[in-house]
């Protein structure tokens, strides 16, 4: 599962100002690779011990990581993104 973070979300509904790779560590979801998309935007690649319910400030990305060259990724991070064995 692919989570994206939004930063905004995360701080004025939730009150949560920490860097989003530790808010996912303190939430407990682990992942291969993270990406910063924007400013205020990261996406997280191949999340596991991801909770049922999702806080309001992460939600499923449906991206293929070759879609993603260039724009984050390069060709050998997407593959690595697609191999990945969980």
């Amino acid at each position: 599962m692919h989570l994206r973070f939004c930063c905004r979300e995360a701080e004025l509904d939730c009150g949560e100002t920490r860097h989003p790779q530790a808010v996912m560590k303190a939430v407990g979801i682990t992942f291969q690779h993270a990406m910063q998309q924007s400013p205020g935007e990261w996406w997280f690649w191949n999340c596991e011990n991801v909770p049922e319910r999702l806080p309001k400030y992460l939600s499923e990305i449906n991206l293929d990581p070759t879609e993603c060259i260039g724009f984050g990724l390069s060709r050998e991070g997407a593959e690595k993104i697609q191999g990945y064995g969980g």
